[in-house]
């Protein structure tokens, strides 16, 4: 039915009118509508583009589903169960070896209820005022998030299946650093067709000891790691086959990868290079830019997320990106790698010998280069880019792929190296010997790094004691009654109701109303922020003391800070 459209004379008049067509609504869009109806229509927009950009990658991946079949048949073997073996034991690692705890406070409570507003109520944003009646979810005040909602719509996906819990953010992200080091195995297995090196580029993955750490949160960079490894899969696959379905399943997976995080984006970046460098006959054929078209239109809304979100402050009052973090950004985020402290030195060397020393795949490994350097440059730039910064330390899990295919490549150089050298070429067993031998080198340098693994650390500690006192606190009220709190997110996720602690002052009718609707059970939450620097929170928590009489109901204490549930009344 196509080749009857692009045969045509006029085919690609008409096919680049559709291109300037959507184009062109993005920009109408941005330039003739108001700021909050733009928003707003991104609230109910965003979740169904998202649904339908999943349903037909499904459906692109069911038609490959022959080669998928043809290349499992080729691991029922030994190797297969060792493949499956490495990816439980990756679940397993990091689900009961590394502490299971939130590391970004409170973020990690927004994602996971933007997925709980997505699956309940069909709008992508974060609940500040949000109540159940029997069960049924009411979020009442609808606040549109400035990061993408990739991960969120990834978690309502669980939540629409097996219904809203904390824990099933954690148990996703568990699953995703599974099927990533499957994903490092099968980028090196179709770059190198060496079962030794895809295994030790997937081992030293799932080594790492900031992937197993963040892989045991609710944080989105696990979920932007893998939709980029997986986006880099499909190209590789594509260039090697040329066939039109593989170019469907890579133009469906990039604008999904792009609505992980704002610097996901960057993966469409580098797949044109990659497309010109490894299948260069695509930019020049009817059906790829017919296969572009669904591409640009589920990516068109993030686009426009972008775009109106491109003045938001980050959390940094001057400069977000500037040359003037780049000196220090680079000294920091190199080290990093080289000073074995936080990742093991000897993955390092092997990449550098993965990426020098190999003679074949000069294209790929460049490539693989270039996908590193992305990844690893965009921080350079921003204020908050370097790895001792707080927690962004998990900005380096985007680059960790990367450098384990390319680590695996050293491996297996390293090996064959050894092998067929003069003294030892011709002896049987060479090759298990030393295949096992380099990976007890591995295992070995990743043993320094588990009490780094299995600790919690003072990260953040004000914060994550509120978080667990105020679950604690949670448990204490009843079912029918409402929580005053900075941080709604984390209530509404442990289905009690919730509302923004600038209520009690800004809406003082909206907390009569509830005094009468939860006969008197209207409580206020001292937490995190009531104790913080920050003046205006503080000068908030204070004018409700001032305005409300305040009953004590639970109260915790962690070094100088204080964490208090009170029971409000109304001054008269």
């Amino acid at each position: 039915m196509l080749s009857k459209i692009y045969n045509k004379p006029g085919f690609w008049f008409i096919l680049f009118g559709i291109y300037f067509a959507l184009a062109g609504t993005g920009v109408w869009l941005i330039m003739s509508m108001p700021h909050n109806e733009i928003i707003r229509g991104l609230e109910k927009t965003v979740p169904w583009v998202l649904r339908m950009n999943v349903l037909l990658l499904i459906a692109a991946v069911s038609v490959c589903r022959r080669e998928l079949w043809n290349f499992v048949k080729i691991f029922f073997n030994r190797r297969g169960v060792l493949i499956a073996g490495l990816c439980i034991t990756a679940f397993c690692m990091t689900a009961f070896t590394v502490p299971r705890t939130h590391r970004i406070f409170y973020d990690e409570d927004i994602y996971a209820n933007v997925g709980q507003n997505i699956a309940l109520d069909g709008r992508a944003g974060q609940c500040n005022y949000g109540t159940f009646e029997y069960g049924e979810y009411y979020p009442h005040w609808i606040t549109y998030n400035k990061q993408p909602s990739g991960w969120p719509f990834l978690i309502s996906l669980v939540f629409q299946m097996l219904g809203t819990n904390e824990l099933y953010g954690f148990l996703l992200n568990n699953l995703i650093f599974s099927s990533a080091v499957l994903t490092v195995f099968l980028i090196a297995w179709h770059l190198s067709k060496a079962f030794f090196t895809s295994f030790i580029s997937a081992l030293i993955f799932g080594l790492i000891p900031h992937n197993l750490i963040w892989h045991n949160t609710i944080a989105a960079e696990p979920s932007s790691a893998l939709f980029a490894g997986l986006t880099v899969l499909a190209l590789v696959i594509y260039a090697k086959t040329r066939r039109q379905r593989h170019l469907v399943v890579l133009s469906f997976l990039i604008p999904l990868t792009c609505q992980m995080r704002p610097e996901s984006i960057l993966i469409a970046a580098w797949t044109v290079p990659a497309l010109l460098w490894l299948a260069p006959g695509t930019f020049v054929e009817k059906k790829s830019w017919i296969t572009g078209i669904p591409a640009l239109a589920f990516l068109l809304p993030h686009l426009i997320h972008l775009y109106i979100m491109r003045g938001m402050s980050w959390g940094a009052d001057g400069d977000k990106i500037s040359l003037n973090f780049l000196a220090q950004n680079i000294f920091t985020n190199g080290v990093y790698y080289f000073n074995n402290k936080f990742f093991p030195v000897i993955f390092i060397l092997f990449a550098i010998i993965g990426l020098l020393f190999t003679r074949r795949w000069l294209k790929e490994k460049l490539l693989v280069l270039l996908w590193f350097l992305i990844f690893w440059g965009i921080f350079l730039f921003f204020y908050a880019g370097s790895y001792t910064y707080g927690a962004d330390v998990r900005f380096a899990l985007l680059g960790f792929m990367p450098l384990a295919v390319l680590a695996g490549l050293g491996c297996g150089y390293a090996r064959d190296r050894l092998v067929f050298s003069g003294l030892l070429a011709g002896e049987k067993g060479r090759t298990k010997l030393f295949s096992f031998l380099l990976i007890g080198i591995i295992l070995a340098s990743f043993l320094q790094f588990f009490p780094l693994v299995r600790r919690i650390g003072q990260e953040a500690w004000g914060a994550r004691y509120d978080h667990q006192y105020a679950e604690e606190f949670s448990k204490k009220i009843p079912e029918r009654s409402i929580v005053l709190t900075h941080n709604p997110a984390m209530f509404l996720l442990w289905n009690r109701n919730a509302i923004q602690a600038y209520a009690g002052i800004n809406n003082p009718e909206i907390i009569g109303h509830l005094m009468k609707k939860y006969r008197g059970h209207v409580y206020f939450h001292y937490n995190y922020w009531c104790n913080a620097e920050s003046a205006p929170s503080r000068k908030l928590c204070r004018a409700i003391k001032d305005q409300y009489f305040l009953e004590e109901i639970a109260c915790e204490r962690e070094q100088n800070y204080e964490y208090v549930l009170y029971k409000m009344e109304m001054k008269r």
